[in-house]
């Protein structure tokens, strides 16, 4: 069992630094193995040596058990210390990482396409909270469909861009930071005639009126590709940019859209029904930009950003 009070009452008046404590954790990380742990931290075996025997001198106490002078393990008043450097460490590393990511805040303008459907599905908080963390940045939204943003992010005019489904998208030239997982799904009026399966297949939808975002999204070309390699012919193809105009469309009528599943929570349901597929398209999301060798302080802060937001 430790003493702590032990432990306390030998380290008074003792100041150990955060490379201390470093140099600890790191003998212990390698199996008390010091080449090994001095080859980790880039100084020398005998200059790791000499800080560990004048930690413990410092602090008159033994931390390490030796056998024919080399470390075998911790003593208990070691493991306690151990213990406790392992929290001011992990502590010390976060505001390390808290600091730097604010000296980098700097002021600069970024470009950034995100779909209208996926603006209001993940990013309406995602804006406000950048622009409230960093006032010296100024993020202009293009909003506009998913093939005309792969477009202008490919030929520059953009510096990020928001991607649906970016596997038919991926290029050696860019960095891909996948954001949202979900799938596509069909909605229909309450007294539609398939309301009442469970789920549906693609075939389904032969001879259906389908109302479908126009050609400037990603959406269009990922359904009319899969239905024609699957010989689907719906009896007719209404196309709009509006996605409010879709929904519309069928709460009165047979007509069918087909939209991510998230289109749930963002339109009113009210006389609608959602049908998901027996085999259904991927709704996946990633932030998308091109490598570079040097990136400026607001485009490092807002990469930064975008993976602590959406790692929750």
């Amino acid at each position: 069992m430790y003493n702590e009070h032990k432990v306390s009452q030998n380290l008074s008046g003792v100041k150990m630094d955060i490379t201390q404590l470093k140099y600890l954790a790191a003998i212990v990380e390698n199996n008390f193995n010091i080449s090994q742990a001095a080859r980790q931290l880039y100084i020398s075996q005998p200059a790791l040596s000499k800080a560990i025997t004048m930690l413990e001198k410092e602090a008159n106490l033994q931390i390490f058990e030796r056998l024919k002078g080399r470390l075998i393990e911790l003593t208990t008043d070691g493991q306690l210390i151990f213990e406790h450097a392992k929290l001011i460490i992990n502590h010390h590393d976060e505001l390390m990482s808290l600091l730097e990511m604010r000296s980098r805040m700097g002021e600069g303008d970024v470009l950034l396409g995100i779909p209208p459907l996926v603006i209001t599905a993940l990013f309406s908080d995602f804006l406000s909270l950048v622009r409230e963390k960093n006032p010296k940045m100024n993020v202009t939204v293009i909003e506009n469909g998913g093939k005309s943003l792969e477009e202008m992010v490919t030929s520059g005019k953009l510096d990020f861009c928001v991607m649906v489904s970016p596997e038919s998208f991926r290029n050696s030239k860019f960095i891909e930071i996948p954001l949202h997982k979900s799938e596509y799904a069909i909605f229909v009026a309450e007294n539609h005639p398939l309301i009442d399966k469970q789920r549906i297949s693609w075939n389904d939808l032969n001879n259906e009126d389908i109302a479908l975002c126009d050609e400037s999204f990603k959406t269009y070309h990922l359904f009319v590709d899969y239905i024609q390699s699957q010989n689907i012919e719906p009896h007719s193809l209404l196309t709009a940019y509006s996605w409010d105009y879709l929904f519309a469309s069928i709460r009165k009528s047979n007509k069918i859209t087909f939209l991510p599943d998230a289109s749930q929570n963002i339109f009113n349901m009210n006389g609608v029904k959602m049908l998901r597929f027996e085999n259904p398209m991927p709704w996946n999301i990633s932030f998308v930009y091109r490598k570079k060798s040097n990136y400026t302080t607001a485009e490092k802060y807002l990469i930064d950003f975008v993976k602590s937001y959406f790692k929750k």
